[in-house]
């Protein structure tokens, strides 16, 4: 479940205040229809994972993303808000599961035309999401999880752009 978790996604970039032009920049290659098929880990090993992604900019500094996602006999959806501090200059956000499998907040930054986010979930541990811009039809999102001091990923989803 922590896959779906980290794949359905609904992003706000909020507010109306100044977001930069790298962060509007980003914001805007990631509008569109997606669609990819990754891997995940599961406690029963690692398995293959398919989601149909959907977004919207709401505002130059704004967009909205819902992601459906399967793997062998589970599927779902999960939301999260980000939006662009202008006061700290970070994205800033809270992830949240219908099954409350993994929420929290996030925060972070674009680096390199990579968006780092960090979670810190409700119930005290930690993780990672990484959204890579790799073109203006393809990103990558990568989720990784901190067990024992050890980063693990436990989410690898290449995306390709659909409409």
């Amino acid at each position: 479940m922590a896959v779906l978790v980290a794949l359905c996604t609904g992003f706000w970039a909020g507010g109306t205040g100044y977001a930069g032009p790298a962060e509007v920049s980003f914001l805007q290659t990631l509008e569109g229809r997606w669609t990819g098929q990754g891997r995940a880990a599961t406690t029963r090993g690692e398995t293959p994972v398919i989601c149909e992604v959907e977004s919207q900019m709401q505002a130059a500094a704004r967009i909205s993303f819902r992601a459906d996602c399967r793997t062998q006999g589970q599927s779902g959806s999960i939301g999260m808000s980000l939006y662009f501090s202008d006061m700290t200059q970070q994205f800033h956000g809270e992830l949240t599961s219908p099954l409350n499998y993994i929420s929290g907040g996030l925060n972070g930054r674009l680096s390199r035309g990579d968006l780092f986010l960090r979670l810190s979930a409700d119930d005290g541990s930690e993780g990672r999401l990484l959204l890579v811009a790799q073109s203006s039809n393809q990103v990558r999102l990568l989720v990784t999880t901190i067990v024992d001091g050890a980063n693990i990923t436990v989410f690898d989803l290449p995306l390709a752009r659909t409409g």
